[in-house]
């Protein structure tokens, strides 16, 4: 973002209010005016100097209520010194409620965004003390929407302070931007498969048909189609969005996995909370289906014969509103590696031999699809826990759901 430049964006609230605006560059180096309203906005070297310490929100902050962004500012331990009141209306988070908590708190950012934002702030002294990256943010149900984050250091009487400028973005056009990494990724798994057949094939013409080579190009063909056709699935997107029950997904989902947990010999059990029957969402039901499908699957594949895979769900609520509908699977299976944890969600990546990585990556895009987010949590030897989190629309009585 330039000092004093402006850019165009189209935004949408959390609450889906859509429009376009004109975005512009950080406040404290556009208008001497702001000078006299808030520390936070004070240009270096200004003649106006702020009280020493910053406690709590502004009174005189309302000034910058209609903006359509959220202004802060961190002390060296990135911890929230200041906060525009208009958080409340944006994000549904209530500035006095931030004042001394971390910037970098998982209650707010997804941890994957959080290292992505943690590795910015280390950067900072290296980008001339200035940097921008979209990330997603978590409302108090726990849902995600994409921002525009700008940071930039600054000082303030002699100490050095973290100043930064949130707008929320739309989410389609971050989905749109994220699949030429995806179809580069899928590129080069697929040539391999195809280098390994050219391989085989030119092996077959010099020498006499074998058995072994004619198996071995056959698998290869299959791995290539297979491939193609996960990824196929993996780009699919809603063909038809509608509003259906909650429940009739999860129990259709349960009912045509039951018989392969049975047959490995492993307990399901299928705890849906009373709170979820009435609960309606706006989905694809298929691809919501089978992002579910390919938690369960990827369960039963971890889990021994003997061991237990439980499905919960619940809905969510704050206070006396319900925004949200949690979905958790639980194994006790063989769990996940530490180091391989924050890679279980990138497309292609497996530590199987037999698998292409596309499973819980196809199901986190899915969840996303519909305004959710999946999030993964796994000791090894213990077992792994999935969580999706999806935006819901409420019929009926949800007194249950409190508990």
């Amino acid at each position: 973002m330039a000092n004093s430049g402006a850019y165009l964006n189209r935004v949408t609230d959390p609450y889906g209010k859509r429009k376009v605006i004109t975005v512009p560059g950080p406040v404290a180096h556009r208008s001497p005016l702001l000078e006299t309203v808030d520390p936070l906005f004070i240009a270096p070297g200004s003649s106006i100097q702020p009280s020493p310490s910053v406690s709590s929100p502004r009174k005189d902050s309302a000034v910058f209520e209609p903006m359509p962004c959220i202004l802060y500012e961190c002390n060296a331990a990135f911890e929230f010194t200041n906060v525009s009141e208009n958080i409340s209306d944006m994000f549904g988070l209530e500035s006095n409620e931030l004042i001394g908590s971390p910037l970098l708190s998982a209650q707010r950012i997804p941890v994957e965004d959080l290292a992505l934002l943690s590795n910015r702030l280390g950067e900072l002294e290296h980008l001339n003390k200035r940097t921008s990256l979209t990330h997603r943010m978590l409302t108090r149900y726990g849902l995600p929407f994409w921002v525009a984050h700008s940071l930039w250091k600054a000082s303030l009487n002699d100490t050095t302070v973290i100043r930064g400028c949130i707008v929320p973005m739309d989410y389609n056009g971050r989905l749109h931007t994220s699949e030429q990494a995806v179809i580069s990724r899928f590129v080069h798994k697929i040539g391999n498969h195809f280098q390994l057949l050219n391989l085989v094939v030119n092996s077959l013409k010099r020498t006499v048909p074998e058995s072994r080579e004619t198996l071995m190009l056959q698998e290869t063909v299959e791995k290539a189609i297979e491939l193609t056709r996960g990824f196929s699935d993996y780009n699919q997107a809603p063909t038809c969005l509608s509003r259906v029950e909650l429940m009739d997904i999860l129990q259709a989902t349960a009912m045509t996995r039951r018989s392969s947990f049975e047959k490995k010999g492993i307990a399901f059990d299928n705890q849906i909370h009373a709170s979820i029957s009435g609960v309606v969402i706006q989905a694809d039901p298929y691809l919501l289906e089978l992002a579910i499908g390919h938690v369960l699957q990827n369960a039963l594949e971890a889990t021994e014969a003997g061991g237990r895979v439980t499905l919960q769900a619940m809905v969510k609520c704050c206070g006396d509103s319900a925004s949200a509908a949690t979905i958790t699977v639980i194994d006790s299976g063989c769990g996940i590696q530490e180091n391989a944890l924050a890679s279980v969600l990138v497309p292609f990546f497996t530590s199987k031999k037999t698998h292409d990585g596309l499973g819980l990556s196809m199901a986190s895009r899915f969840v996303e699809i519909h305004g959710g987010i999946l999030r993964i949590a796994s000791a090894e030897g213990k077992g792994t826990e999935v969580e999706i989190v999806l935006p819901i629309e409420v019929e009926g009585d949800l007194s249950l759901s409190h508990s």
